[in-house]
């Protein structure tokens, strides 16, 4: 059996990023992203982008509704608490329904 584990503080996490990503009328399963629990210097990581336009408009809004706007970042840093606020405020943001 491995140390690591999954805990309800990355649940929460993950489980909310995969809710905005549904906002914006993506699939939890096309990008893939990790969430690293550090104290304050937690972050969580995008890794695998969609490779289709059309998704890949899409969850360039869902970046920008995490505040990431250039390419070049696709990682938020912070403690657990300030990265699940950020992604709960953009889920406040997010569509409804995907349009």
């Amino acid at each position: 059996m491995s140390d690591r584990y999954l805990g309800n503080v990355e649940v929460a996490i993950l489980t909310s990023l995969n809710e905005l990503a549904v906002r914006h009328g993506l699939s939890p399963l096309d990008f893939s992203a990790a969430f690293y629990p550090q104290g304050d210097r937690s972050h969580l990581t995008f890794y695998t982008l969609p490779h289709e336009e059309v998704p890949l408009s899409k969850f360039e809004r869902l970046l920008a509704g995490l505040g990431l706007t250039d390419h070049e970042t696709l990682h938020i840093e912070g403690s657990p608490q300030q990265i699940y606020d950020t992604i709960q405020w953009a889920i406040e943001k997010a569509p409804r329904r995907v349009r």
